[in-house]
C-alpha cells in the first residue's frame, strides 16, 4: 500500500495513523477482502485526522479519525456522531 502521512512535530495534538490501522479499518468496515492501494493523509483538520483512500475494486473513501479517547477535549466526546445525527436536521 501507498501510504502518506502528514509530518507532524513532536508532541503535536493530531497524531497520524498506521498503515496496519489504516488496512484494519477498511477490513473491519468494508469486509476482508477490501484492500487499501493507497492511502493519502488530508491536511487542514484541526482535530479528526482524514485521508483519501483508495481501494481495490471499490470507489474512493474518505476516513476521518478522532484523536483517542484520552486526548479528546470534553466538548469534541462523540463530535463525528453528533455531526452525522444533525445532518438530516441542516437538510433542506
Amino acid at each position: 500500500m501507498d501510504f502518506r502521512p502528514l509530518p507532524r512535530p513532536t508532541g503535536a495534538f493530531q497524531r497520524s495513523i498506521g498503515a496496519e490501522d489504516v488496512r484494519a479499518i477498511c477490513h473491519c468496515v468494508f469486509g476482508p477482502t477490501a484492500e487499501p492501494v493507497s492511502t493519502v493523509e488530508l491536511g487542514g483538520g484541526l482535530y479528526n485526522n482524514t485521508h483519501r483512500l483508495e481501494l481495490a475494486d471499490r470507489e474512493p473513501a474518505i476516513l476521518r479519525v478522532a484523536p483517542e479517547p484520552e486526548r479528546q477535549f470534553r466538548s469534541g466526546r462523540e463530535l463525528m456522531r453528533t455531526e452525522c445525527a444533525s445532518l438530516p436536521w441542516l437538510a433542506r
